[in-house]
């Protein structure tokens, strides 16, 4: 996650087209408008088009024109001028969009008028987008290309994720978080989430739902309706002190956050003394001012 923000920080300075590879549910759109955000074009226009929302002749049209005289829209690229264009499932485009987009790419030379971001999950499928584009295509963005961690291989993040989420629904909701059982943490950390952050943020929510009502079962939310438990474990396990380390972690992060930073309090509550406490912190890199 520290090279993707890097990778963010660094193509978002650039003209040139980027193309963002990653599974479903994984950011690819969040991290498309961060790199619009971060850049010079910052405050211009982001439009953002579906490729898969259209017929492949109203998709040309719609990103490139002409426009008829009963059309309501002007093209995606001229809307995008001196900002960015977000194009998702890219590669759904067909021959003449996809022929389209070179010209355009190619006459826009190195200082670019619109910043071409472009999203694909094809590889999710087992195909490969250098097979569905042409290669003069598929180079122009090669140069400047970033493929998003899977939630499953981000490690004690998805505990620290879950529980940020369930905080900001206990917001939203007006209800308190219950504390996870090493069981529940253990279990989230072996899922094999394939909805990927958007499935680990509908999980939060609906178990933020269910201990307002004074219920409340993990294990349930992590399994659809023709699963069965067995299912939830992911093929890859992990060393014990894995799971206890990223327990004790978001439990730490957890105590900190209801107690505004209140260290007496956390010691109190988590029966540590103040050195440990300390120690531990320094050792999962929480500060006690993120808290205040």
């Amino acid at each position: 996650m520290n090279k993707l923000r890097e990778d963010i920080l660094d193509f978002g300075l650039s003209d040139g087209p980027v193309l963002i590879l990653g599974e479903t549910g994984t950011g690819k759109t969040l991290v498309a408008h961060a790199l619009h955000a971060v850049g010079n074009r910052a405050g211009k226009a982001c439009i953002l088009m579906s490729c898969s929302a259209f017929d492949e002749a109203s998709l040309a049209r719609r990103l490139f024109g002409p426009i008829l005289p009963e059309d309501d829209f002007l093209p995606a690229v001229e809307l995008a001028r001196g900002g960015s264009l977000i194009l998702e499932d890219f590669h759904v485009l067909g021959a003449a969009a996809k022929s389209q987009l070179l010209n355009f790419l190619n006459k826009q030379g190195d200082t670019a008028d619109v910043k071409i971001i472009a999203i694909s999950n094809l590889q999710t499928v087992g195909q490969s987008l250098q097979d569905c584009l042409r290669k003069d295509l598929f180079y122009r963005f090669d140069a400047l290309q970033m493929t998003l961690p899977p939630l499953r291989q981000r490690g004690d993040d998805i505990l620290l994720m879950f529980n940020q989420f369930c905080c900001d629904f206990a917001d939203e909701y007006g209800s308190e978080i219950r504390g996870l059982k090493p069981q529940e943490a253990a279990q989230i950390l072996q899922a094999p989430w394939p909805g990927n952050v958007r499935q680990l943020i509908n999980v939060a929510e609906q178990a933020v739902l269910q201990w307002r009502s004074g219920e409340g079962n993990i294990s349930a939310l992590l399994l659809d309706e023709n699963e069965d438990a067995s299912s939830v474990v992911t093929t890859e396990g992990k060393p014990l002190k894995e799971y206890v380390e990223a327990f004790e972690k978001m439990l730490i992060d957890n105590t900190m956050r209801r107690h505004r930073g209140s260290v007496s309090k956390v010691m109190e509550e988590l029966s540590l003394p103040r050195r440990t406490l300390n120690e531990k912190m320094a050792k999962y890199k929480l500060q006690r001012s993120s808290y205040l």
